[in-house]
């Protein structure tokens, strides 16, 4: 029961993220026993923060990097404004062909009080698109975090070390370490003071 309804929270985000599982193979990771021991044990606060979690997710969805066209900025985006966006596409998109979409007033409370607008990047390369957002942040554009955020999930990958529930666990640990990371409504994002794995839950009295 707790793997299925864990797999349930995974698949939220999973979805619409496009993780990445890797097809079967030879192992490519080896876990030691002591860290196989401390997922083992990680569990039962996993299973704690599960309803957590959800609503993480669930706020993370909603706010899942796209473009918006609404409510436009009065002034749309200026040449040396292009020039900055163009600076940060080079370090994450490919330069085939870019397509800016509208500036935008309003930013979610998660990027901070300095956050006064976001624009979204689409970059297509060889008939694929890529897609990015910026937040302008003390009047520069930038990465925001939640787009950050949403880097780091889609590059987790399930590892491969010949067994399908320790991998599963080492999956579960990297999603769950995100979750512990997402950012809050208080200015900036607030990184995990430690690591899921790293919780245990009081003892019961």
């Amino acid at each position: 029961m707790r793997i299925a309804a864990w797999l349930i929270t995974l698949w939220a985000l999973a979805g619409t993220a496009g993780a990445q599982t890797a097809p079967p193979a030879a192992p490519t990771r080896k876990v030691s026993a002591e860290e196989r021991e401390r997922l083992y044990d990680a569990m039962d606060y996993w299973d704690e923060q599960r309803e957590r979690y959800g609503r993480i997710a669930k706020r993370a969805n909603e706010l899942q990097p796209r473009r918006r066209d609404t409510p436009l900025r009065d002034v749309n985006i200026s040449d040396d404004e292009i020039r900055e966006v163009q600076v940060i596409k080079e370090q994450y998109l490919p330069t085939d062909y870019v397509n800016i979409s509208p500036v935008v007033s309003d930013c979610p409370c998660e990027e901070g009080p300095t956050c006064t607008a976001q624009v979204y990047v689409v970059a297509t390369l060889n008939g694929k698109e890529r897609g990015l957002q910026l937040s302008r942040l003390n009047q520069q554009w930038q990465v925001g975090v939640v787009q950050q955020w949403w880097l780091k999930f889609q590059a987790v990958q399930r590892q491969r070390t010949g067994d399908s529930f320790l991998d599963y666990l080492l999956y579960q640990k990297a999603v769950n370490d995100l979750y512990e990371e997402f950012p809050r409504c208080v200015g900036k994002l607030v990184p995990a003071q430690h690591s899921a794995a790293a919780k245990t839950p009081e003892p019961a009295r």
